[in-house]
């Protein structure tokens, strides 16, 4: 009866203890194929992406590029930590796509990110928009969108970043 006892505490300390270092890793808020692709390039998730109030979006979103959604992602990404964090706007596909080639699939961004979602308002002119790698350029003025755009949105301010021959805008607003 003793070895049974003891046999019993033995395997619900061990139980605890795997738990204890499961619940100490950082949750995993983005699906795994994504999650790869961020160490793929040299980041890693947000992982306090949803430690703030609100209703906020995910950290990706599928379906950038023309093409069945999950060919293609868009998904925030960080590296470093503390006061060396920075910030990159990853841009996934499955295939090799012309859309793709435009433009670079990596963005430093200076900001906190926000929730992504796919912007698809082909009315939309380039008239606020401004290069994400020379702020002080702006883009050309009325010009639609012909493509897809990444909008990143938290609590009433979003950044529409758009491919426009071979670099990145980006238009914000608050």
């Amino acid at each position: 009866m003793r070895t049974l006892i003891g046999g019993i505490a033995i395997t619900m300390f061990m139980s605890t203890s795997n738990l204890v270092g499961v619940a100490s890793e950082a949750p995993l808020i983005m699906p795994d194929e994504l999650i790869a692709y961020t160490a793929e390039n040299g980041c890693q998730q947000v992982a306090d992406f949803f430690k703030r109030s609100g209703m906020v979006n995910p950290p990706y979103a599928y379906g950038y590029l023309s093409g069945p959604r999950e060919d293609s992602a868009a998904l925030w990404c960080q590296s470093g930590q503390g006061d060396e964090r920075k910030f990159l706007l990853l841009v996934m596909t499955t295939k090799r796509v012309a859309e793709l080639a435009k433009c670079p699939t990596k963005i430093e961004w200076r900001n906190y990110p926000g929730g992504l979602s796919i912007y698809k308002d082909r009315r939309t002119t380039l008239d606020a928009f401004v290069y994400v790698a020379d702020p002080q350029r702006r883009a050309p003025t009325n010009v639609k969108l012909s493509g897809n755009g990444i909008l990143s949105e938290y609590d009433g301010v979003e950044a529409l970043f758009y491919c426009h021959e071979g670099a990145w805008l980006v238009r914000q607003r608050h």
